[in-house]
């Protein structure tokens, strides 16, 4: 009888350790993940010193926008442009702003969402690890499309 429960508490401890590893690993990739968001959210947008080429720029960002929201805009104006919220789970949906810098320029910002990618209570949700993709994907992609686009 004692081999067994010494068996049975191996086994635990050995279950919860596997448990714990798993769980910290999670966290890890989480938080690297959540870096990597954060970063992308950093490059996706750019300042116009002028008044034209803001025109310019905010006209493209429309266009951006559209193409990469899987819903329709509903909202474009001097200063906003903004997707309708999705029905479903994991699709992108996107929000533009521009204001002043505070130095003189025009700052536009794209800002990539999506719903499921979080939980009522700010943690990972089901569908996390494909929504980070696309929103690192499309905020990535801003900026170096307008610059494109600029040629």
């Amino acid at each position: 009888m004692a081999r067994l429960n010494l068996g049975l508490c191996s086994a635990l401890v050995g279950s919860a350790w596997l448990a714990a590893c798993a769980t910290a690993s999670h966290e890890a990739a989480f938080r690297a993940k959540e870096v990597e968001l954060f970063r992308a959210r950093q490059e996706a947008s750019i300042v116009c010193t002028s008044t034209a080429a803001c025109d310019d720029a905010w006209k493209r960002t429309e266009t951006y926008v559209a193409g990469h929201s899987a819903t329709r805009i509903v909202q474009a104006d001097d200063a906003v442009i903004q997707t309708a919220f999705p029905h479903a789970f994991g699709f992108v949906y996107l929000a533009a702003s521009k204001d002043a810098d505070g130095k003189g320029g025009t700052a536009i910002r794209l800002k990539a969402m999506c719903r499921g990618m979080y939980d009522s209570d700010g943690k990972a949700g089901l569908l996390y690890s494909t929504c980070a993709k696309s929103i690192i994907s499309v905020e990535t992609g801003f900026r170096p499309w307008l610059e494109k686009r600029s040629d």
